[in-house]
């Protein structure tokens, strides 16, 4: 179980129903719990500063933009940032203070350290905080903040399709699910993509097949407030299989891909609870139809809705179990094993 919950809650600073939503969000878009329960509303940047803080013991830091000059940027180069998940805040002699998400990774603060010849000092900051700083200085992709902090290894590109649902029916994280829906569609389609919907886009996150893989995928972001069969789809929860119209995101979204706007193709959503959370498009290649009949495919698909709330169920419960244990213990929020999740 995370620190941060146990803290967060025996602080009354949010509530064990506020948790039990963050988890659900959590396990449907990535990312850290204080990520999840920030964008919720339940919980202000700072609240979350402070508690990253006192679990991480080191000094809570506030993050002035003014002071952050194009040299001090240029100490750690993108590539490093983007990879560490790190951001370069104060030189003091030959003192660098890091801004990190996860100030416990040592092999990160070692790296960097030894390459740029730096005694590093580690700073903690909130994950989103991470996400603007690496956005706005370096021009990283924000992308990275759905990554599921729980995913396991991925299974091999292609699953015969009873192997595919027996992972997505024993997954335990969203991107277990994804790896395996994608490896099952390929039994369908010549390519395959896996969108998340997050208004006001939906955003590329991973793919397979015929030219594509997840960089491909990742360079598609379609938003919603234009007309699209994407938008269609996603408002609508309908399944849409033959040619994308003449819309311009449409268009747009055909001309990257590299496909012929006279040739076929498939979207249909992933909902839970309501709401759609995921798109999956599927073609038979660049010139290639696919076929009317996608009945059993979509029988299997409503499969992954159903492992997200399975994920959903198990990790609720794991955290009011452990809640429960920590409030009988006598290991208060100030004596933090910090070898044990955080974030």
């Amino acid at each position: 179980m995370s620190i941060l919950a146990r803290i967060l809650r025996d602080r009354g600073i949010v509530t064990e129903q506020q948790l039990q939503e963050a988890v659900q969000h959590q396990v449907l878009y990535g990312g850290r719990l204080g990520t999840s329960l920030f964008e919720l509303g339940f919980i202000t940047e700072e609240r979350l500063e402070e508690a990253l803080a006192k679990i991480h013991g080191v000094p809570p830091v506030k993050v002035d933009m003014r002071e952050i000059t194009p040299e001090i940027v240029d100490l750690v180069p993108k590539a490093m940032a983007a990879r560490h998940k790190v951001f370069p805040f104060k030189l003091r002699g030959k003192t660098l203070y890091l801004l990190m998400v996860d100030p416990n990774d040592h092999a990160a603060m070692a790296e960097v350290g030894f390459r740029l010849g730096y005694i590093i000092r580690p700073l903690v900051v909130p994950e989103m905080r991470m996400i603007h700083l690496l956005r706005d200085f370096y021009g990283v992709d924000e992308r990275w903040r759905f990554t599921d902090t729980h995913h396991a290894a991925a299974p091999p590109p292609l699953l015969d399709p009873q192997a595919a649902v027996s992972r997505i029916e024993s997954a335990a994280s969203r991107d277990e699910v994804v790896d395996a829906l994608l490896a099952l569609c390929l039994h369908h389609f010549r390519r395959v993509i896996f969108f998340i919907v997050r208004e006001p886009w939906i955003l590329g996150w991973n793919g397979l097949g015929e030219g594509i893989d997840r960089h491909t995928a990742a360079s598609f972001k379609i938003p919603l407030d234009q007309p699209s069969v994407f938008r269609i789809v996603t408002r609508d929860k309908t399944i849409f299989i033959g040619r994308l119209g003449q819309e311009a995101e449409n268009q747009r979204f055909l001309k990257t891909l590299g496909k012929r706007p006279s040739a076929t193709a498939a979207l249909f959503p992933i909902a839970v609870r309501g709401r759609v959370v995921n798109l999956v498009y599927g073609d038979g290649g660049a010139s290639g139809a696919v076929k009317a009949n996608m009945g059993e495919l979509l029988v299997i698909v409503q499969k992954v809705a159903r492992a997200y709330l399975r994920i959903i169920r198990r990790r609720i419960a794991e955290t009011r179990r452990e809640l429960r244990e920590s409030g009988r213990g006598d290991s208060g929020a100030d004596e933090i094993d910090t070898n044990q999740e955080t974030s």
